[in-house]
């Protein structure tokens, strides 16, 4: 009876660590995608782990937010504030992103594919729209070498003109792929990052 017990104890905690190291090796992939306009910015991300959803998350609407942050005050209309929080919120958002992505050692760990980026761009002249949509062709020129360093495909990129009227909008997704131990290691990293400020 004692040896049947160690048996299938050992067979047990065998298949244990088996199921650990299968678990650990495998895959997860997150798709992220961001819409990046004058007044909004959103995001969605999807958690995949051996080809089925497992994790979504979406960041608030910017009305649920505010009514979040102002706890029931009263809030102040005008476009002038509106563009302030916006400009505050993209350049806290862009700031913490950054000192992330720094602080992470991603080369070898993270496979990106499937990135894609467009930008919608309008003054209401045509003109100065073609000017326009010529200068973010080249910021997004000037930035493709580094990004395509890190991607396992090509960066699909455009610019799309509306030469009726004015907006700006981009649109940007793509895809990461990490093995499980290594994303427990970068969520250990992110946990301590947001800790510290």
């Amino acid at each position: 009876m004692v040896r049947l017990f160690i048996i299938l104890s050992g067979l047990f905690a065998s298949i244990l660590l088996l199921i650990c190291f299968i678990a650990v090796r495998s895959t997860l992939t997150i798709r992220v995608k961001f819409l990046i306009g004058a007044h909004h910015f959103q995001w969605n991300a999807e958690v995949y782990l051996w080809g089925k959803q497992v994790w979504t998350i979406k960041s608030r609407k910017r009305s649920e937010a505010k009514k979040k942050k102002a706890g029931g005050r009263a809030e102040h209309s005008g476009a002038g504030n509106d563009q302030e929080d916006s400009a505050k919120l993209w350049n806290e958002h862009l700031d913490k992103g950054l000192k992330l992505l720094s602080s992470l050692n991603l080369g070898e760990s993270v496979v990106v594919r499937q990135v894609v980026w467009v930008t919608t761009c309008g003054t209401g002249d045509a003109a100065e729209t073609a000017l326009l949509s010529g200068i973010i062709w080249s910021i997004k020129a000037s930035i493709l070498p580094w990004v395509s360093r890190y991607c396992s495909d090509r960066p699909r990129i455009n610019v799309v003109p509306t030469f009726q009227r004015k907006t700006l909008n981009s649109d940007l997704s793509c895809m990461f792929q990490v093995k499980i131990g290594d994303a427990i290691a970068m969520i250990k990293k992110i946990r301590r990052h947001w800790k510290e400020g």
